[in-house]
């Protein structure tokens, strides 16, 4: 069989021209530099189908179908898509979880030039109304669940036309049964409407004119996908083919992605990690991408078990879970080939203690803890495996240029010193849909003529090019005039024995501008009590410094998170701000916080 690596990776001439201490920690196999190839994300995947077309390209609950036959779907649909209207430029938007109709019309909406526009399947009808005015999408796709929110908006914004798929449509009679009987039945079935049609009746389109598809260029817009903010309006970040293929071969390359191998797509296809990685990465060097739905650890561990896939990537609140799970506790893990972890920070507990777990069940490999951010599609940034260093977030990819600038500034910060994480290469997104001034916030050409991401992220880099990260610069904390910085908090808490989860926010206070508060939540077996306050109050006062011990402990039994699994800072601040207009008065008073009975030393009242 041939090995498409040697086709996909080819050597190109460094023309960065930039320090790269970094570059000594790749693997002889790694390119610094790669060629990328002006084609578009249908034609990389085209590609290795036309070499490989008998070979497993996803699996979808028992469906397994071929590069060969993925292929011709993917045709098929974008001819069936061009039939109803679609045509070159215009945002197709795509509202769907990880089922085969998502790839298929993701790839086919490429093929005719086309733009995907990326939404979470259980998005509200104000968030759905505002994706399709921002776009000016006027066609969309999604399931028969979701169809409701669709429908209650498409009349006020004139959608042409709404494809509705169904979950069950590729499930094989028992299991579409089965799904029927557990939930399936209650669904109500989409009205006979001009303007919908459902996702079988589009793919038995008679088709009888032969299209001329339009040519594509490497930069030209091909993805929109949304920055995960949980306040206000998200921004729609638009992604090139150029970005998503060079993030395929950055990734394939540094993760030695090979023909046959399997990934678990677990991560949404909404999202870069899941879209880029779980399937566009795997797709283009001929893998298997095993398709999961709705996360659940049952589920993941018969699919697990079942395929012995090669690779996980996930964020760390999965980790945790399979971790916990009695149904993991016999699986076989000398499988695996590489574990990403990303989308949110990796705490050390977490980790260590997957680590051991997997360890003690054959496997062989450790986390690799990457970086990165929706303007540069996802991860820039991973863990080598010749070395982990605590606390870092790993080396940049091939291409990729790290800096770390003076807060505000273009100005580069010394080593290991605190300042704005900015990234430049080719996954760099083009812009901000319809947002000219937000754009030119970010991206920024600096006097060495790269054009560069200003992420908004706090970190470091070693002398060895090693990146640490350490949080939103807009998440410091102001507290009695010093910066407290809420992850290191965080990090100090996690190690606790009786703390699953945490997060640390400011709180409005008279005499400390902000106070620290830590939110909770408990391992099993533990209980709230003053007692336990008193040793985390203990715990952080023998790592901390006086003025970033939370002065605070609120247990929850859970904590909020965004619709991609991280944790919600910015819903908890919300609640305070909630709470404090309703009141009109500081949510504690701070002789009554309680804390200052256990630090003498205290002295900011």
């Amino acid at each position: 069989m041939e090995n498409l690596n040697e086709f996909l990776l080819k050597p190109a001439q460094d023309n960065l021209k930039y320090n790269r201490p970094w570059l000594k920690y790749y693997p002889e196999s790694v390119l610094p530099n790669i060629d990328y190839p002006d084609k578009s994300m249908y034609e990389m995947v085209e590609f290795t189908a036309n070499k490989i077309p008998e070979v497993h390209a996803i699996e979808y609950m028992g469906l397994q179908l071929n590069y060969g036959g993925l292929l011709e779907l993917i045709n098929k649909c974008a001819e069936s898509l061009i039939e109803i209207g679609i045509k070159k430029g215009d945002k197709v938007t795509v509202c769907l979880p990880n089922i085969p109709q998502a790839v298929i019309s993701f790839y086919a909406i490429n093929k005719i030039g086309a733009i995907s526009n990326m939404i979470h399947p259980l998005s509200a009808p104000k968030e759905i109304e505002y994706y399709l005015k921002l776009t000016e999408s006027k066609f969309a796709i999604t399931t028969d669940f979701a169809f409701k929110n669709f429908d209650k908006v498409s009349k006020k914004l004139d959608l042409k036309k709404i494809i509705v798929c169904k979950v069950q449509d590729y499930l094989s009679s028992a299991k579409s049964l089965g799904y029927w009987i557990l939930g399936g039945r209650k669904i109500p079935k989409a009205p006979k409407r001009d303007n919908i049609i459902t996702w079988k009746d589009l793919m038995n389109l008679d088709i009888t004119t032969s299209y001329d598809y339009p040519k594509w260029g490497k930069n030209d817009p091909a993805v929109i996908l949304y920055t995960g903010g949980t306040t206000g309006n998200q921004k729609g970040v638009v992604l090139s083919n150029l970005n998503f293929n060079a993030l395929a071969l950055q990734t394939g390359s540094q993760a030695d992605v090979k023909l046959y191998d399997k990934m678990m797509c677990i991560m949404p296809l909404f999202h870069g990690f899941g879209l880029g990685v779980s399937l566009h990465t795997v797709l283009c060097f001929g893998g298997n991408s095993i398709l999961v739905p709705k996360f659940s650890v049952e589920d993941f561990t018969k699919t697990f078990n079942k395929h012995h896939p090669e690779f996980i990537a996930g964020v760390p609140t999965l980790f945790t879970a399979l971790t916990q799970s009695k149904n993991m506790a016999n699986s076989d893990f000398s499988c695996l080939k590489g574990i990403f972890s990303g989308a949110d920070t990796l705490p050390n507990d977490i980790k260590v203690n997957f680590e051991e777990f997997i360890a003690n069940r054959g496997a062989t490999v450790t986390i690799k803890e990457g970086y990165g951010l929706t303007e540069t599609v996802t991860a820039s940034c991973l863990t080598p495996a010749s070395e982990y260093r605590f606390g870092s977030i790993g080396i940049p990819f091939p291409d990729t240029l790290y800096k770390i600038c003076k807060i505000g500034t273009e100005e580069e910060c010394s080593i290991d010193e605190n300042g704005e994480i900015c990234i430049s290469g080719p996954t760099v997104m083009v812009e901000y849909y319809h947002e000219k001034e937000e754009t030119d916030l970010v991206l920024k050409k600096h006097a060495d003529g790269h054009i560069w991401v200003h992420t908004g992220d706090l970190g470091s880099m070693d002398k060895d090019g090693f990146v640490y990260f350490k949080q939103r610069i807009k998440r410091i904390i102001k507290s009695s005039g010093y910066s407290v910085f809420p992850s290191q908090i965080e990090n100090v808490l996690i190690n606790h024995k009786a703390v699953a989860n945490c997060c640390v926010i400011g709180v409005p206070d008279t005499y400390q501008i902000e106070r620290i508060r830590a939110y909770i939540v408990l391992e099993k077996g533990f209980k709230p009590s003053k007692e336990l306050e008193k040793e985390l109050f203990t715990c952080c006062r023998e790592y901390l410094s006086k003025f970033s011990i939370p002065r605070e402990f609120v247990f929850r039994d859970e904590l909020p998170v965004t619709k991609v699994g991280k944790i919600s800072y910015t819903q908890l601040e919300q609640e305070v701000m909630d709470e404090l207009n309703s009141n009109n008065e500081p949510l504690i008073p701070l002789e009554s916080i309680g804390m200052e009975e256990y630090d003498e030393d205290f002295t900011s009242k």
